[in-house]
């Protein structure tokens, strides 16, 4: 048996996000996940489950999630890609594929994941954009933003940017970077971490908007970390300005 591990990109816009959802079975959405084990069993002739390391939700895209599955199979690691797009709609893509060491986990074995955030920060909203970036009409001071973020890197106790219905045991996550920068009319909010809760960056963008237009100074998405409740941080930032970027692993996993 052996363990393939996939990168992947994908437009988040017609799924029900990353994880097989029994609703898709009764008629809604797909899921991801589910439409690549679709192709998966076309090219092997075999169910085969995919794991991934992040469970994007519906309307999340992503420029690297990686998935591992197990196959008996002896198409090379190196055509696996042209392998499974041959065989995937055209809004997902797998962009590389790496024979991996047995017992590797896609999810488990990761140690970051980097997640960027689009706004389309300008009076008019964009036609092109509209299922890839938030369009905030209102002037955002990216300064104020910057001095916002700051707060969060570290070791913190983000259950104030917990979503509801999170299955997390525990909520303190270690974020290693976090930014903000303006190119024109589009700003980008970026956050890496060794985990993330459900929602919380959407919840964290969410608030930091409102530090932007001015609601909210600057030390106040900080401050907010010792609530144990979310009654006073976001709103929750709609899921189609969220991309999950990277996935990075140890000295004996992949980049």
């Amino acid at each position: 048996m052996r363990t393939v591990r996939l990168v992947l990109e994908y437009d988040g816009t017609g799924y029900c996000g990353w994880q097989r959802q029994r609703g898709s079975a009764a008629g809604g959405a797909p899921s991801v996940q589910a439409t690549l084990e679709a192709a998966l069993r076309k090219a092997t002739g075999v169910a085969t489950p995919a794991v991934g390391a992040g469970r994007t939700d519906a309307g999340v895209h992503a420029l690297g999630q990686v998935a591992h599955f197990t196959t008996h199979s002896r198409i090379p690691a190196a055509r696996w890609p042209a392998a499974l797009n041959a065989r995937l709609p055209p809004d997902i893509r797998v962009l590389g594929a790496e024979e991996m060491p047995d017992g590797f986990h896609a999810r488990f074995d990761a140690v970051s994941r980097t997640y960027r955030y689009e706004i389309l920060n300008r009076p008019a909203p964009s036609a092109l954009l509209r299922h890839r970036a938030y369009h905030v009409p209102e002037p955002l001071d990216v300064e104020a933003v910057r001095r916002a973020l700051a707060a969060f890197v570290g070791r913190h106790d983000f259950v104030a940017y917990r979503g509801a219905g999170s299955p997390s045991r525990t909520t303190v996550c270690t974020l290693t970077a976090a930014g903000c920068a303006r190119t024109g009319s589009r700003v980008r909010v970026w956050l890496t971490a060794d985990r993330f809760l459900r929602h919380m960056v959407r919840m964290i963008v969410g608030t930091l908007v409102r530090v932007g237009t001015g609601r909210l100074p600057p030390d106040a998405p900080g401050a907010y970390l010792a609530d144990r409740d979310n009654r006073r941080t976001g709103p929750t930032a709609p899921a189609h300005g969220l991309y999950l970027v990277r996935v990075e692993y140890g000295p004996e996993g992949p980049a």
